[in-house]
């Protein structure tokens, strides 16, 4: 019952909790709630698994701190205050009462402090070679308390008496600085004020001169009636010019339609009292007064002649209209009287002569009445033209008007400008002079330096204990720093994470003899060690994932060489046979295959030969000595092992094997080393990672199982081999194997252990 105990999730052939459901162990879509102690029990056995690295980052820092520390000399220091205030006596202008300006002051007066000017003089008070000081003195701290007008003075020595002693002299060589100062400034103030003054009121008359010439030039005084004049004016040419242009537009528009329009729509849209004169000469037609429409009124109008249509005009509505009445009876008549005479007859004659001259007159009318509509339209141009003209003078006058009045203000302008300046130069003239000798802030020394009590410096314990933290910390950093950049497979969560297979089981590190092969087998080790119960496991997860697979050839590889697969295949076949299965072990390593040695066997004829066609299976089929379990050697090395798989013998072989035997194992070469492993593998029914935990590359074994998929290779789980449970950290799993594994030994009898490997 021991061999069917799994640890958690081991042998389950679909990827774990933590993996299938994300890297937190959850579903997709299930909130995590609290915290994840497995986050933090990993962190700890990393800092454990590298806990000679925190330790010696620790030492080092503490031994280089003490070392420092015995170095350093004792450092003294005396501290002083100062308190900064506002004068009582300054001019109310002057008051300053804004806190912000109070916490410039206290960086000014700081800065003061610490200047060069200041240390020098306090230097000088010292009686003493300023280099002599200057090896004494470590440094100068000033700086405010608190958010208080009160400044601190720090200064650190390495003579507790020199500390206190040089600090008052600073305090005095400052508090000189501030008096000379202030009496500089208030001289240099009075006469910077007084030059700007005078040079003010220099300019000031200089620019009162200029206004009075300017107003006797350009009489300043009727200016403002001139433009206002201007602006009138200009208005009224700007209307009558937009009245004669409208007209004008009015008359343009007109003409394209005269052109074409019959004498009546012409006269009647050319209407005008003036009197139109034909160019041919004809009889002159007069208006008559309204209702006078009668034949006599025509015939005395026909006889005036032309004068007479000058002097009436034949424009007027009532006579043109009274002509058209007049043919229009014309022609009823005419009409009448040829239906019974012909043109000859004389009254008709008459008709016919006289339709003919008013047809002349109404023609002169319209000819007359388009000379009179051109000339028109040119004196409307000509007056618009004139308007025009009037109009550009005069908005001339005006922005000359304009520009003088602007020139007039800007010297106003000026005049002002210059007026306040004087009058606050020499205001500010007046304060200086009574505020000369009045402080407009007062430094009180408020406790001088006295010879310190002990020294501040070195902080022996505080340095101590920074140094420990800093050491554990860079310690801390380091190891999990290495843990990150570790590119191997170390956990089993990492077989379905990075490569994307079933995790069927981890085969601990042990104590391998080289010499002995034959004790690496799982028959020849004690069945109650960790090893052989790991075996076990392998054994009862494998048969778990085939329950929905019929797999009967099985390959074992790995991505690079020296990864354990062949003791792993042998101890997988061992335990198999244990369960009574009947199994054939195939050595598929046709390059340096060595698994007959595990045996005691000779490896002279075997698969290579079975390949060629040069043997039969059960000519080279071996018996191990263990119950159900048989050997195929790999025989002769060939020159092109590749290509031998894809003879038909093989096909051949595995058609005889698999009737005679319940499973056979191919114990085939590394994936990334030889090409005939990739094309075994997708000729098997199933095929089994070997892993080497926390040395073999996640790239490489990515990148060899990438290239077996791409084969078509059924990949049916990995194996974790040469764990070291201490070194790689599983925290979760050494519990459970330190059950069975009291020493990982494959062995009853004590031997000498030898460097650890695996084949």
């Amino acid at each position: 019952m021991k061999e069917m105990i799994q640890p958690p999730n081991l042998a389950s052939p679909s990827p774990s909790p933590a993996t299938a459901g994300g890297a937190n162990g959850l579903q997709p879509g299930q909130k995590a709630v609290g915290f994840d102690l497995s986050i933090l029990k990993h962190y700890l056995h990393v800092v454990i698994k590298r806990i000679w690295l925190v330790a010696l980052a620790f030492i080092v820092s503490l031994v280089i701190t003490v070392v420092n520390l015995a170095k350093e000399v004792p450092v003294y220091r005396a501290s002083a205050t100062l308190l900064l205030s506002r004068g009582l006596r300054l001019p109310s202008q002057m008051m300053q009462k804004d806190p912000e300006v109070i916490g410039d002051i206290m960086d000014t007066e700081m800065q003061i402090i610490q200047s060069r000017v200041v240390i020098e003089r306090a230097q000088d008070r010292m009686n003493m070679p300023p280099g002599e000081i200057q090896r004494k003195i470590e440094r100068v701290a000033v700086f405010p308390v608190g958010r208080t007008a009160i400044i601190g003075i720090h200064v650190y020595a390495f003579d507790r008496q020199l500390s206190a002693e040089y600090c008052n002299a600073i305090i005095d060589a400052y508090l000189e600085f501030k008096a000379e100062t202030r009496m500089q400034a208030s001289q240099s103030t009075v006469i910077s004020l007084t030059q700007q003054a005078n040079r003010l009121r220099d300019e000031l008359k200089r620019a009162d001169d200029r206004v009075t010439a300017y107003k006797k030039e350009n009489m300043v005084i009727a200016l403002q009636e001139r433009g206002n004049i201007a602006a009138q004016t200009l208005a009224n040419l700007s209307s009558q010019a937009a009245e004669l242009r409208t007209e004008r537009m009015i008359l343009e528009a007109q003409q394209p339609l005269l052109k074409d329009a019959d004498d009546d729509i012409v006269l009647a849209a050319l209407s005008s009292p003036i009197p139109m004169v034909s160019s041919r000469g004809a009889s002159t037609f007069s208006r008559t007064a309204p209702g006078s429409e009668g034949t006599n009124s025509i015939s005395i109008v026909i006889d005036r002649g032309p004068e007479a249509l000058i002097e009436q005009g034949v424009m007027d509505d009532n006579n043109w209209k009274l002509l058209k009445r007049r043919r229009g009876h014309l022609e009823d008549e005419i009409a009448t009287m040829r239906r019974s005479f012909r043109d000859t007859y004389p009254p008709l004659r008459e008709k016919l002569e006289e339709l003919e001259v008013i047809d002349r007159g109404i023609d002169r009318e319209v000819q007359l009445a388009l000379r009179n509509y051109y000339a028109e339209l040119e004196a409307l141009l000509m007056r618009e033209r004139a308007v025009r003209r009037a109009e550009s003078e005069w908005e001339d006058e005006a922005i000359s008007v304009s520009q003088k009045a602007d020139e007039y203000e800007s010297l106003l302008v000026e005049q002002g400008r210059l007026q306040r300046l004087y009058d606050l130069v020499f205001n500010r003239l007046k304060e200086v002079d009574i505020s000369i000798g009045i402080e407009p802030e007062t430094v009180q020394l408020v406790d001088p330096a006295i010879p310190p009590g002990g020294p501040v410096e070195p902080r022996r314990v505080q340095s101590l204990f920074m140094a420990g933290l800093l050491g554990i910390g860079v310690g801390l950093a380091l190891a999990i720093g290495l843990e990150f950049l570790d590119d191997s497979i170390r956990y089993p969560e990492d077989v379905s994470r990075i490569l994307g297979t079933t995790f069927l089981g981890i085969v601990p590190a042990a104590n391998w003899d080289r010499d002995d092969l034959t004790t690496h087998l799982l028959s020849g080790m004690d069945q109650k060690s960790g090893i052989s119960e790991a075996y076990r496991n392998i054994r009862s997860a494998f048969m778990f994932s085939l329950k929905q697979q019929n797999v009967r050839t099985l390959a074992i590889t790995s991505a690079i060489p020296k990864e354990g697969k062949t003791t792993t295949s042998l101890n997988l076949a061992i335990s198999l046979s244990q369960a009574g299965m009947r199994i054939l072990i195939v050595d598929a390593d046709l390059r340096r295959g060595e698994v007959h040695k595990y045996f005691g066997l000779e490896g002279g004829r075997g698969f290579s030969d079975i390949l060629s066609g040069q043997a039969k299976p059960d000519a080279v089929i071996q018996h191990t000595g263990n119950k159900n379990l048989d050997l195929i050697a790999t025989g002769a090395f060939p020159a092109n092992p590749a290509e031998l798989f894809l003879r038909p013998e093989y096909r051949a072989f595995v058609e005889y094997v698999t009737r005679n035997y319940d499973k056979v194992i191919f114990d085939c070469p590394p994936i990334m080393a030889v090409s005939e492993s990739a094309i075994l593998a997708s000729m098997v029914d199933g095929v089994l990672m070997i892993v080497w935990a926390g040395r073999t590359s996640r790239k490489l074994s990515q990148l060899a199982v990438q290239t077996m998929r791409q084969r078509g290779a059924n990949i049916l789980g990995c194996i974790l081999n040469n764990l070291e449970f201490g070194r790689v950290g599983y925290y979760y799993y050494s519990t459970y194997y330190g059950y069975y594994n009291y020493e990982y030994s494959y062995y009853d009898r004590p031997r000498t252990p030898t460097t650890t490997s695996s084949s």
